[in-house]
């Protein structure tokens, strides 16, 4: 059993970041409060899929804002079942270290190899009643912003066989003038625009949008239309 785990561990650290082009990765040497004093992680059997991680990857690109610096062309992944971002270091003994960076100073980052652009920040830094320290996924439009919380929960599957799977545990949340609403069905929507509910209705109904924590993207397709 030890051993199959140690093939696995090999095997993620592998699709993680081992590749030869990692001179994006941040290298900070003098400033023990930098990126590297994250501690350090360490995979299990659990994430042989990668199914707890944003989008299924392993090798996210993208930038941090760390302390306030912004730090560009970073391979990482977001585990969204611990809220972790995990990433490889150079250590000063020019070795690659994969690590949880340090989330007291990680107030957010953005991917860029995607056909979306994503964009998330700690909830502080966008409204007073959020998680402080959760990652929110948030996008702008004219009169509201939409922000969602990403997360999964590790459960045991139905069939007896006692594995587990990750399911989907979204928080979905609009804000207009800066009141924050929980959205959990299209009448939260309809509330905020009630000059537009039978539109609304109508483009839900004809572009089969399904206003729920699963699908959270369907809210964005709503808000293109309703919210430019």
């Amino acid at each position: 059993m030890k051993t199959k785990l140690l093939i696995i561990s090999i095997l993620i650290l592998s699709k993680l970041g081992c590749s030869p082009n990692l001179y994006g990765q941040p290298t900070p040497r003098t400033n023990i409060n930098m990126i590297k004093n994250g501690k350090v992680w360490v995979p299990n059997t659990s994430i042989s899929e990668a199914k707890q991680f944003f989008l299924e990857r392993m090798d996210l690109k993208g930038k941090f804002l760390y302390k306030g610096i912004q730090y560009d062309n970073i391979e990482f992944a977001y585990d969204l079942s611990s809220q972790t971002i995990i990433t490889s270091i150079e250590t000063e003994y020019k070795t690659k270290r994969y690590i949880v960076v340090n989330p007291y100073f990680l107030d957010g980052f953005s991917i860029d190899d995607s056909s979306i652009k994503y964009e998330f920040l700690k909830g502080k830094l966008i409204h007073e009643k959020l998680a402080p320290n959760d990652y929110y996924q948030i996008v702008k439009f004219n009169n509201t912003q939409y922000v969602i919380n990403r997360k999964k929960h590790k459960t045991l599957k139905s069939d007896g066989s006692k594995n587990f799977k990750y399911t989907i545990n979204n928080d979905l949340y609009l804000i207009k003038d800066d009141k924050l609403v929980p959205v959990n069905r299209k009448n939260d929507i309809l509330e905020i625009f009630p000059s537009k509910k039978k539109e609304i209705k109508r483009f839900i109904r004809n572009n089969k949008l399904k206003i729920r924590a699963k699908t959270p993207m369907d809210v964005i397709v709503l808000l293109s239309k309703f919210d430019q």
